[in-house]
């Protein structure tokens, strides 16, 4: 049986789908539909908000990034 996977992503990917499509004549950007996420991190140890953090692994992503080291890669040199 496979390890159970720790991973975010398919919560998240649960509550954007909820949102519904953008209206015609709104462009919403990344940031704004990724700050109505919940955090589910403890506030000890945050450094930065949640949805700059989902939107620098999604452009790291679509930049060719294929691994969280990759992705960690990206966010270092944008830093």
């Amino acid at each position: 049986m496979p390890a159970a996977s720790s991973s975010l992503i398919p919560a998240g990917l649960a509550q954007l789908a909820g949102s519904g499509p953008a209206a015609a004549g709104e462009l919403p950007d990344l940031l704004d539909r990724l700050g109505h996420l919940p955090d589910p991190r403890c506030l000890r140890g945050r450094r930065h908000r949640l949805s700059y953090v989902l939107a620098l692994a999604a452009c790291a992503v679509l930049a060719g990034a294929k691994s969280l080291t990759a992705i960690r890669r990206v966010g270092r040199r944008c830093l």
